[in-house]
């Protein structure tokens, strides 16, 4: 007789099932550098990752190890996260080389958490592969600093540099291996002149300053495929006239091109572009974000159509700091069906102001009485000024102690071998005088002798043969 299963054990099943699928999508980066710095034991987040201590870790090299400091004191409330439960300070410079498996882009977060009142008043500069990411940079509340770079070479040094008098210091550091379809090449630059087509931008360092959830709730890492942080926009609204847009909310499947190398849940988790805000026929919708002034930046903003119920309903303007980027953009025609992600990089300089804003406007060409446009999220994210540094080029030498060392190592590594390879070749020089000393004494000597190669013909062949000698 069959057995029956109970409703609780096919439910087991079925979420085991669930969970498994899951797990084998999730993206699992080649390399995944997770340092707890200055910690004495793992540190564990509530998405599960896990962080080791920065010191006897095998892919991990430390230079000038500095001191540990930690957090923990008597009363004391707990940190706001495990790592911020301690630190490294360095007083010299120091450096630590992260081995990359696979070359290509990756995700670099630096933490900072000046638990500490000596903490919050070091000054240091930071570098990666030769290249300034911080200078001048201090620290008075707690940050994270991230980029996205290039790794080009089989280990990042990453290089902490002091301010004379002063220290630095690093309480986590993260180093992963970032999805190809993360970072495209191709991007539009918008000036006062129109839009044009740029590219080159995949060479370029990234410093991720603003990711949105547009009209969303707040997205932890938990919820991001590459332990992303997304905020609401609520406080970068710059006319929040509820008559200018909706808010809307979608709780159907967002669908992805099968196979596709430019979208996928690495370039924007489904939470982003369940939520959106719509602009109505004829008016505005504008975000205000402060930034650097005298800086290029990228802006991605991400569009999923949820809230039309056929094809070809919404036509939009995109505005990039005050200039048109698109004109009656149709989103439709752009990836053929509802629900689908899809994003466009704008490229724009900001000089003085130190403001970039962004707006969406209804087109005339909507089919929809109460929604012309829609945008479900965005980034922005600084470019590096030059190749030597996100702000410029400084006299910062970040790799001057481990480039004389290396250098002075393969210096004596190849003395070493030249004379290893000069004592190989005297000894022998040496056995073959011998040798031919003690067959002169036994009567033999070297001749040459013709020998019959087995087909008839004649070859010729170095052999020992016996030679006359006068006794």
């Amino acid at each position: 007789m069959a057995s029956s299963r109970n409703p609780t054990h096919l439910a087991f099943l079925l979420l085991c099932v669930l969970f498994s699928a899951a797990a084998a999508t999730r993206f699992a980066p080649v390399d995944n550098h997770l340092l707890a710095c200055g910690a004495v034991a793992p540190a564990v987040l509530p998405d599960g990752r896990r962080f080791v201590p920065d010191s006897g870790c095998a892919s991990t090299r430390l230079r000038s190890a500095g001191t540990t400091l930690s957090s923990a004191a008597p009363n004391s409330p707990l940190p706001p996260s495990p790592l911020h439960a301690a630190a490294r300070v360095f007083s010299c410079r120091a450096s630590y080389d992260l081995a990359v498996r696979r070359r290509g882009h990756h995700i670099l977060r630096l933490h900072f958490y000046p638990f500490d009142p000596a903490l919050s008043a070091s000054r240091f500069h930071v570098g990666a592969g030769g290249l300034l990411l911080l200078y001048n940079f201090t620290a008075s509340s707690p940050v994270v600093k991230e980029f996205i770079l290039r790794v080009d070479s089989d280990v990042l040094v990453l290089t902490f540099v002091q301010e004379a008098g002063s220290t630095a210091f690093i309480n986590a550091i993260e180093l992963v291996s970032a999805p190809e379809e993360l970072v495209d090449d191709i991007g539009t630059l918008v000036t006062s002149g129109g839009a044009a087509q740029i590219d080159g931008l995949s060479s370029q360092v990234f410093e991720t300053l603003y990711r949105i959830n547009v009209a969303g709730r707040k997205v932890t890492p938990f919820n991001d495929t590459l332990w992303r942080t997304w905020v609401n926009d609520g406080a970068f609204l710059v006319d929040t006239d509820s008559r200018n847009y909706m808010v809307w909310s979608f709780s159907g499947r967002i669908a992805y091109p099968k196979d596709s190398r430019l979208m996928s849940r690495e370039v924007a988790p489904d939470n982003v572009y369940n939520s959106a805000r719509s602009v109505r026929p004829g008016r505005n919708v504008t975000w205000g974000f402060p930034v650097p002034a005298g800086s290029r930046y990228l802006v991605r903003m991400h569009f999923c159509d949820t809230v039309s119920k056929v094809l070809y309903e919404l036509y939009f303007n995109i505005y990039v700091n005050g200039h048109l980027a698109v004109k009656d953009f149709d989103l439709s025609s752009a990836t053929g069906f509802l629900a689908y992600p899809y994003y466009i990089d704008f490229v724009v300089d900001v000089e003085d102001e130190g403001m970039l804003k962004l707006a969406i406007g209804g087109s005339k060409k909507s089919q929809s009485d109460e929604v012309s446009g829609i945008l479900n999220a965005l980034e922005i994210l600084r470019m590096n000024k030059t190749s030597g540094g996100m702000d410029g080029d400084f006299p910062v030498a970040l790799d001057m102690e481990y480039g004389m060392s290396k250098g002075i190592g393969e210096f004596a590594r190849s003395l070493l071998c030249g004379f290893i390879f000069a004592g190989l070749f005297v000894a022998l020089v040496m056995l073959v005088l011998r040798l031919r000393a003690e067959l002169r004494n036994n009567g033999t000597a070297w001749s040459w002798q013709s020998m019959d190669s087995g087909e008839g013909k004649l070859a010729r062949a170095y052999q020992l043969v016996p030679s006359k000698t006068d006794y």
